[in-house]
């Protein structure tokens, strides 16, 4: 497989590489606001039933311990984007190509697909599962 580095996408593909760390930064910001939320939300309807049991205890703090991270490196990529210099650039397009994740891919790179992705959002074609 090639690296990203290794292809030429159009212009519309490079972008400051700040703006894509603070993308990422944001992104696992609200990926660990929602684990804290679940995690209240777990906890309240499940603690009466598994407050004892020393599993799920853990997987409780487990869970809290992996909010704590995701918000650390959220914190550090805020840090790291705000140094770089704003002449420095990176290509998304192939960058974002193995993600999953329609919504993911478009909110942390290639921001030439925004339009794309907006408009298949609004035609509804989305999957809930």
């Amino acid at each position: 497989m090639q690296s990203a580095q290794n292809v030429a996408y159009a212009a519309e593909f490079h972008e400051p590489l700040a703006l894509v760390i603070s993308r990422v930064e944001e992104e696992l910001g609200d990926i660990a606001r929602l684990i804290d939320y679940n995690q209240s939300v777990i906890a309240r309807l499940t603690w009466e039933a598994g407050g004892s049991d020393p599993s799920y205890v853990k997987a409780m703090q487990d869970a809290d311990l992996i909010s704590q991270k995701l918000a650390g490196i959220a914190e550090f990529l805020r840090n790291v984007a705000d140094a770089v210099p704003p002449d420095f650039h990176v290509e998304t397009h192939r960058a974002t190509g193995n993600l999953r994740l329609a919504e993911l891919m478009h909110k942390i790179g290639a921001k030439g697909r925004e339009m794309d992705y907006k408009a298949a959002f609004d035609a509804g074609d989305f999957e809930l599962f």
